[in-house]
Formats: C-alpha cells, structure tokens, sequence
C-alpha cells in the first residue's frame, strides 16, 4: 500500500459515517488500494466516537486525534511526519469534490506530479455555491497570483494530492496552521521548482450555514496571510526597511505629539525639537532592536549596542532639530511641517548607520 486518503475532521458528526462510507464503497468499486486516515482537530461533539465505532468494524482505519484545536494546517502537517505512504491525497469531510475524480489525481501523482489540487475556477469545472462565496473566491485567488506569481486558478479547493517525500522541504518552512495553509503549500512549492498541477473538478458546497467557514472573518484572515506571505518574500535589507518605517511612523507620531504638548503649555523653546527627539529616540531603540533587527535578550552586546546607538543618536538629533529649524526659520514652514521634513532627512541617516553598524549581522529567526 502506498496511498493515504486523510479527512481532517473539526466537529464533523454528521459527516463522518456517510464520508468513511462514501470513500470505502468508491475506492473498493474502483480497485484503488488505498488507507483511510481521520485526523480530529480538537472535536466537542460525537465526532472521534463515531470513527472509534467504525474502527471496531474496519481495523484498517487510522485514526490521529488532537484533543486541542490546532488548526486544519497543522493537523496535516502532523500526518505528513506521521504517516509514510508515498502519496497521500487529502479531502474535505463534506466530500464537496466528486470522488469521480480521485483515479484522475492519483493518475497525475503517479505520472510524476509533487502535488495534485482540484480547481473550482477552471474551464471545465462545475462549482455549486452561494454567489457570494463564489465572488470572493475568485477575488481572493487573483490576488494570490498577483501578489504571490502563483500560476494556478484555485488554491483553497480542499482536494488535493501529495507525493509525500518531494513536499517534506516545503512543509518545513510553511507557517500557517489554518485554512491559509493550503495556499502557503502551493506557493511555496512552486517557488522551489516542484511539480504543481491542477485540474477542473464538480464540486458542490454543503449547505452555507453548517459549513465551518466564516466567509467574512476567514477571507480577512487569508487576505492578511496573503501580505504577511507575500512581505517574508521580500529580501532582508528591503523587510527591514519597512519594519524601520513603521517603527518611524511611531516615532513621528511622538515627536509631533511632544511638539503640541510643549506649545501648548510651557512653550517649545530653542531646545523642543531635541526633547521632542530624545522621547523618539527610546522608542526606536527598542522597537528597532527587537522588532526590526530581531534582537533578542540582554547582553553585553546590548550594552554595546545602546552606547553605539547613543552616539549615533546624538549626531541624528542634532541633523534632525537643525533641519527641522532650518526649514521653519528659513523657508518659513509651519513647524510640523518642518518636523516632518527633519524627520525624512533623518530616516535616511538612522537606517543606515542601524544597519550597518548597530545591529549588523542579523539572523534570520525561523519558525518552526
């Protein structure tokens, strides 16, 4: 035997003995050798008794049960360390993909494809489901080949096939846990070279309002992975740029908020710029160390790093405050406007000298 059928199954009572069913008499007609897997993922209904009672009939069942919930994503990702078949094809509980297709997967898987997914969107396919979902299915994965250069129609379709040994590097360094996983998987994979393919499927959507899927909470949540992906594909210097500006936008946000505080109330002076600077400065160091530079802990390196950032900050406060008076003194601008100008000089000045010699030499954290 060298085939897995895995059902991730949350809460799926009424579905477990009319899928296990389903996929037996098929894969039985259709003299396909093949195990069935279930993987509960933190179920609270009758869902793992009902498997347990199929098992004492059919001793072939595997059964993994998470008694947390940890996601769809990395309820898979456990199989896959876990179970060591050649191909495993995993599918939706609901059997919302027409098992007719199944021989057509494992066709391709054994022709030489590292990984099979069913699509909803290509020509030739038949998809019954609410406009609504249909509409932002179709929005998200545009997006996905946009930003992401996927080269593939559907990447949510929960139909898909897996040469286990081919996708193991990929799965190390896929993140997501939930429903993105399954688009993480795909992208990733052909960014490194392996073989992905897709092919039209009929499916049909279980009725929407027993369906797990919060259309509007989980596309927000796909929509976020979608640019949180697409930003870990950026190179290093060019993450940490934008990680600087963000830290810079709430440095700005202080400086112009100590600036109004002092003039309207004690008045700014010849020395508000640099009280309103040095209130910024603190939290740049912190910010940047941990979250920009990805520092961590307190060492004697901090020590070292907090002297160099001194003397690096005591230069860029003078650079800031003396652009920012020059441009209110001499060009006449109104002194938030000029802070704003001081700041963009000194944003240039402050990453680089962060960068290349605060915290040169980051590593990269990986998750794992």
């Amino acid at each position: 035997m060298n085939m897995s059928i895995v059902i991730p199954m949350w809460n799926e009572e009424n579905w477990v003995k009319q899928a296990y069913t389903q996929i037996k008499r098929f894969v039985g007609d259709n003299g396909i050798d093949t195990q069935i897997v279930f993987a509960t993922d933190g179920c609270t209904d009758r869902t793992v008794e009902y498997i347990r009672q199929l098992q004492e009939k059919d001793a072939s069942i595997i059964h993994f049960d998470n008694q947390e919930k940890l996601g769809r994503g990395l309820a898979l990702k456990r199989i896959f360390d876990q179970i060591d078949t050649r191909y495993l094809i995993y599918m939706d509980s609901d059997l919302a993909t027409d098992l007719k297709h199944l021989p057509e997967m494992i066709s391709r898987l054994e022709d030489g494809a590292d990984i099979v997914t069913g699509s909803r969107l290509m020509r030739g396919s038949k998809c019954v489901r609410t406009k609504k979902r249909h509409v932002l299915s179709r929005v998200y994965n545009f997006l996905t080949r946009l930003l992401l250069r996927s080269k593939l129609s559907d990447h949510q379709c929960g139909f898909k096939g897996f040469n286990r040994e081919k996708v193991l590097s990929v799965l190390s360094e896929v993140k997501a846990n939930g429903w993105f996983w399954d688009t993480e998987i795909l992208v990733r994979a052909q960014k490194k070279g392996l073989i992905v393919t897709e092919f039209p499927v009929e499916w049909t959507d279980r009725d929407e309002e027993s369906s797990k899927v919060n259309v509007w909470k989980d596309t927000k949540s796909l929509g976020t992975s979608l640019l949180e992906l697409r930003f870990s594909f950026l190179p290093e210097s060019l993450r940490q740029m934008f990680k600087f500006a963000f830290v810079g936008i709430s440095n700005t946000l202080i400086t112009l908020f100590i600036l109004w505080l002092l003039d309207t109330t004690i008045g700014r002076g010849m020395w508000g710029y640099y009280w309103a600077y040095a209130v910024g400065a603190v939290n740049s160091f912190v910010l940047n160390r941990s979250f920009t530079f990805q520092e961590k802990g307190v060492s004697r390196k901090t020590m070292l790093q907090l002297a160099s950032f001194i003397l690096t900050a005591s230069f860029a406060m003078v650079l800031y405050s003396e652009t920012s008076r020059f441009i209110e003194e001499q060009l006449g601008w109104f002194y938030l406007y000029a802070a704003l100008g001081g700041i963009a000089v000194n944003f240039v000045f402050q990453f680089t000298t962060a960068k290349l010699a605060i915290f040169r030499g980051p590593k990269s954290v990986k998750s794992s």
